[in-house]
């Protein structure tokens, strides 16, 4: 009896003691505040039951995440999102900064207005419309809201857009849109009267607009965005910029003397006016809504593999200016396959790279033996590393490759490495060629991608 009961008084002991030092409370409330951070508003405001500690600290946390997708992490949905987020906002510490917002763009796959008085319910709850959204990024920028995110529901075809919303704030400073439909109206608001605005991030959105001018940007990313017409994009203390895929349009840069990286992707049959383009339906059981894909990654998937197109005529519109804009850049990735127009047409006024350190290229510097990557490797004298991603197979290449009589001095280069399909023969022409111009072998690295037929073997293989 007395050595159960020992072991019995041993574990209320130990209860007691966890109970009496309860580390995770006694953190100050900027550390609280951070691991709310990491969860959805519901999860928040249900730690009010933890302890008094926690009772009232919810209507202080400075992030609001009101994304209601992944349900394969976040099964609990609020029965009546409109209401819940009503209440989550209104009932907030007045004068608690509001310096996030995460939400989704309406879920009414109807695409007709849900009144207040009358709530459409699916089957998962969701019961807000754009008229819901719009009010809420309403609040978070009279809140002071420094980061806002609106991205487009998995299940939600029609874009979202914010001609409703007047976009004036001197806190905003990171805006992420995606999915969204962007008038001129938005841009010049954005540009004019968010004198804080430093990054702007735009993913699968429209763009409908002559201009982006704003000196205040310091990053700008845009991937898979439709440019309806001619769209200028002027930013003089821009440092990183991101354009990956432009469809209908590539756009035109102007006053980039700031800009230190850049990442530009393009393909020629997705700029056209009459481009017309066809998805496949993502999964909304397995859709991330906070995982986005990062553009500057070593991917060798196609980005468009998801997509077909239509290509009338070869007329390719917009990308005036692109390559002479990025002569101040530190860190350059020019990606496009062989023959692509814009980068081959831009090439022909090349500046001096001064500054370029690190130098990333596609198939398109391959043509006309060699031609774009000599003129580039001439006119950075300063260049340190070289990438070169290569993904013509090797039943494509053409046979007489001679780059001979095309010198270069880069005399800083220590790293050549070259990505390409196995038994590719143009790298022992590059090493050749490198090493006539000074570059030691040793410097030079080769990796391989798997080929088309590689794939096709393990897809028979495994399928």
């Amino acid at each position: 009896m007395s050595r159960k009961k020992n072991k019995v008084d041993a574990v209320e002991g130990d209860a007691a003691t966890a109970a009496g030092h309860d580390r995770l409370s006694a953190l100050p409330d900027d550390l609280l505040h951070k691991v709310m951070s990491f969860l959805r508003a519901w999860e928040v405001a249900r730690t009010c039951v933890l302890s008094r500690r926690w009772r009232n600290l919810w209507a202080s946390a400075p992030c609001v995440d009101l994304r209601v997708c992944c349900k394969h992490r976040h099964r609990q949905l609020p029965l009546r999102l409109t209401r819940f987020a009503n209440h989550f906002l209104l009932l907030r510490e007045v004068s608690a900064p509001l310096h996030t917002l995460r939400l989704l763009s309406t879920a009414d796959l109807n695409g007709t207005p849900t009144l207040p008085y009358s709530p459409k319910y699916d089957e998962d709850g969701e019961d807000y419309c754009s008229t819901d959204v719009e009010m809420w990024i309403r609040a978070a920028i009279n809140r002071g809201a420094r980061f806002i995110q609106l991205s487009q529901h998995p299940r939600q075809d029609d874009l979202s857009d914010l001609e409703s919303v007047p976009l004036i704030s001197r806190h905003l400073k990171h805006l992420h849109l995606s999915g969204t439909m962007l008038y001129d109206r938005t841009l010049r608001q954005l540009c004019s009267q968010c004198p804080s605005l430093e990054v702007l991030e735009l993913k699968g959105c429209h763009l409908d607009a002559p201009q982006i001018s704003s000196a205040s940007l310091i990053s700008l990313t845009m991937v898979d965005c439709r440019i309806r017409t001619h769209l200028s994009i002027t930013a003089p203390n821009l440092v990183s910029l991101c354009c990956v895929n432009p469809y209908h349009h590539a756009p035109s840069f102007e006053n980039m003397g700031s800009l230190a990286t850049a990442t530009i992707t393009l393909k020629d049959s997705f700029l056209h006016d009459k481009f017309e383009d066809r998805y496949i339906e993502p999964d909304p059981e397995v859709f991330e809504c906070d995982s986005g894909s990062d553009p500057e990654s070593d991917d060798d998937s196609d980005a468009d593999s998801n997509l077909s197109e239509e290509f009338y005529g070869d007329e390719v519109l917009g990308g005036q200016n692109v390559i002479r804009s990025l002569s101040n850049a530190t860190s350059l990735e020019l990606i496009a396959d062989v023959g692509e127009l814009i980068l081959n047409r831009e090439m022909e006024m090349c500046p001096i790279f001064s500054n370029l350190k690190v130098l990333t290229l596609g198939e398109w510097c391959m043509a006309d033996d060699f031609r774009p990557l000599v003129l580039f490797l001439q006119h950075a004298p300063n260049l340190e590393r070289l990438f070169l991603k290569l993904k013509v197979d090797h039943e494509e290449i053409e046979d007489d490759i001679k780059p001979e009589g095309r010198s270069f001095v880069c005399k800083n280069l220590v790293t050549v490495k070259i990505k390409c399909p196995k038994d590719d023969e143009r790298v022992h022409v590059l090493a050749h060629f490198f090493v006539a111009n000074g570059i030691a072998m040793e410097k030079i690295s080769v990796y391989h991608r798997p080929t088309r037929q590689t794939c096709k073997s393990l897809a028979l293989r495994w399928g």
